[in-house]
C-alpha cells in the first residue's frame, strides 16, 4: 500500500466512492462518519493523510483539523476537504482553518491523485528530517516550535507570467495582502530568476500558450540546488485541472486549480511560508545535529567519530593512487598539572588556544582532531616523511614558542607539547593498516614523552610494535 487514508463523510454513498478511488490508486483506507471520535480512530490508524466532507453531522472540516491538532504526532497530517459545490468563500474559510485544499465534488481523479502525491510527498520530506533530527538530538519539536505566524515572515516572491503585465498586475494586487518583496518576471526571461538573491517563493502562471514552458520552468527550479528549497505555486489561467495535475507531479507545491483569486493566494502564499519556515528549521536542526556529532563542542575541533573515517578514507586514497601521508598523534605535556594548578577553566583556555595554534599551521586539506582529553590526532594526506618532519616541528614550535595568556591568571602559562608520527604508504599495502598505523603513532608519541617531551619522534617504517 502507498499509505493510508481516513475517510470522514456523513454520507454512505460518499464514502463508498472515495473508497474505491483510493484503493484502486493503492491506499489503504479508514472510514469515519463525523467529528466526534476522529481523534481515536487517527490514533488508532495513524493516517498519512485526512479527506474529509467539509459539512459533516457535527461538524466540519476546520473541526476535524482542531481535533488532530490536539495531538503533536498528528498535527502535521495534510487534509483535504471535499465541497459539495464550488463556493469560494467556502473554500477561503477552509484554507483560513488551516486545511490543506478544498476540492469540489464530484472529485475529479486526475487532480485528487496528484494533489494526495503531492501532500504525502512533502510530509514524507518532513518526517525524514524529523528522524534525523531526532536522531541526532534526541528530541522531539514540540507543536509551538512548529507554528510561525505567516505575519512574521518576510519573504522575497517572484511573479512569473505569460506576459509582463499580467505579472504586473498580480503584483499589484497581492501587493495589498501581503508584506513581502514581489517582484515580477516573463516567463520566457528565466536568468533575473536564478540571480542572487534567489526568490523564497515563485508563483508561475501556466496558460495554454506558455504551459509547456512552464511546467519546464516549474521543474528547473525544484531540481536546481539554489531554488530547490524555494516554493513553487503554479496557477493555471484560465483554470485547467489537467495542468493542475501535472504541475502538482512535476513538484509544484501548491496549485491555484481556479485561476488566479488573489485572496486564496494570500492564504495558500502564507500557508506554504510557514512550511517552508518549519522546514528550513528541521533541516538547519538536522545539519546542527550532525555537525555537533562529529565536533569538539569546547575547541570546534572535530572529534574522534569524525577523525577515524577520515583517516581510512585518506589510507584507502593513498592505497589506490600509491601516494603517502602523514598520521600524527599529540599530546600536551604535564597537562593534569595545569589543571590542577591553575583550574580546569584555565586548561580548558589551553586546549582552546592550543587548538587554534595548531590549526593555524595546517593546510585546509589536512585534518586536526581532539581525540582525547589533550590528546589529538593530525592527518596530512599526501606528506612525505620530511614534509610530515617539518609539519611536526612546526607544530611543535607554534605550542612551545610563546606561553598561553590565560583569563584570571596574572602570569603567562608555559606549554608544551609531544608528538608521534608514521607516514603511511600506498605503495606498501602494510604502510596502509590503520589499525597498525595508530599504534606505530602511539608509540611514537610514547617514545617522545619517554625521550623528555617537547619533541617529535618518527616511527621508522621497520619498527615494531609491541
Amino acid at each position: 500500500m502507498q499509505g493510508t487514508i481516513l475517510v470522514i463523510d456523513g454520507v454512505s454513498t460518499n464514502r463508498i466512492m472515495m473508497k474505491v478511488q483510493l484503493a484502486a490508486a493503492y491506499y489503504d483506507v479508514v472510514l469515519a462518519t463525523q467529528v466526534t471520535g476522529v481523534l481515536e480512530i487517527a490514533r488508532g490508524c495513524r493516517p498519512d493523510l485526512v479527506l474529509t466532507a467539509n459539512s459533516l453531522p457535527d461538524g466540519s472540516a476546520a473541526d476535524v483539523k482542531r481535533e488532530l491538532t490536539r495531538d503533536d504526532s498528528l498535527a502535521d497530517v495534510p487534509v483535504i476537504a471535499v465541497s459539495r459545490t464550488d463556493n469560494p468563500m467556502r473554500r477561503l474559510e477552509a484554507l483560513s482553518a488551516g486545511i490543506d485544499d478544498v476540492l469540489p465534488q464530484p472529485l475529479d481523479d486526475v487532480i485528487l491523485q496528484a494533489r494526495i502525491r503531492s501532500l504525502l510527498r512533502t510530509r514524507s520530506a518532513n518526517e525524514e528530517l524529523n528522524l534525523q533530527r531526532d536522531a541526532s538530538h534526541g528530541f522531539v519539536l514540540p507543536l509551538t516550535d512548529r507554528s510561525c505566524s505567516p505575519h512574521n515572515i518576510k519573504a522575497t516572491v517572484a511573479l512569473v507570467a505569460e506576459d509582463i503585465q499580467t505579472a504586473r498586475n498580480w503584483q499589484d494586487r497581492l501587493s495589498h495582502y501581503v508584506p513581502h518583496d514581489i517582484r515580477t518576471h516573463q516567463i520566457g526571461d528565466i536568468q533575473p530568476l536564478m540571480s542572487d538573491p534567489v526568490a523564497d517563493v515563485f508563483i508561475i502562471e501556466l496558460n495554454e500558450m506558455s504551459s509547456g514552458v512552464g511546467l519546464r520552468l516549474l521543474a528547473d527550479l525544484r531540481a536546481r540546488a539554489t531554488t530547490r528549497q524555494s516554493v513553487v505555486i503554479a496557477v493555471p489561467n484560465p483554470a485547467d485541472a489537467h495542468i493542475a495535475a501535472e504541475a502538482l507531479d512535476r513538484g509544484a507545491h501548491d496549485v491555484l486549480q481556479n485561476g488566479f483569486n488573489v485572496e486564496e493566494l494570500a492564504l495558500r502564499l502564507g500557508t506554504q511560508l510557514q512550511y517552508k519556515h518549519r522546514h528550513d528549521l528541521l533541516r538547519d536542526s538536522v545539519r546542527n545535529g550532525l555537525r555537533a556529532a562529529v565536533e569538539d563542542p569546547m575547541t570546534g575541533l572535530f572529534n574522534r567519530r569524525y577523525a577515524k573515517p577520515f583517516l581510512d578514507r585518506t589510507a584507502r586514497s593513498a592505497a589506490e593512487s600509491g601516494d603517502k601521508f602523514a598520521l600524527m598523534l599529540a599530546d600536551l605535556d604535564h597537562f593534569k598539572q595545569i589543571n590542577d594548578r591553575y583550574g580546569h577553566p584555565a586548561g580548558d583556555a589551553v586546549l582552546i588556544e592550543a587548538s587554534r595554534r595548531l590549526q593555524s599551521h595546517l593546510r585546509p586539506v589536512d585534518l586536526l582532531a581532539r581525540v582525547g582529553g589533550e590528546e589529538f590526532m593530525i592527518v596530512l594526506p599526501g606528506a612525505n616523511e620530511q614534509e610530515a618532519s617539518e609539519a611536526a616541528v612546526a607544530l611543535c614550535n607554534a605550542i612551545n614558542s610563546t606561553p598561553f595568556d590565560v583569563p584570571e591568571i596574572d602570569e603567562p602559562i608555559a606549554v608544551t607539547i609531544s608528538i608521534g608520527a608514521v607516514i603511511g604508504d600506498g605503495a606498501e599495502k602494510e604502510m596502509t593498516n590503520v589499525t597498525s598505523l595508530i599504534a606505530k603513532a602511539d608509540q611514537a608519541l610514547y617514545g617522545a614523552k619517554n625521550s623528555g617531551r617537547n619533541q617529535v619522534t618518527l616511527s621508522r617504517p621497520d619498527t615494531a610494535v609491541a
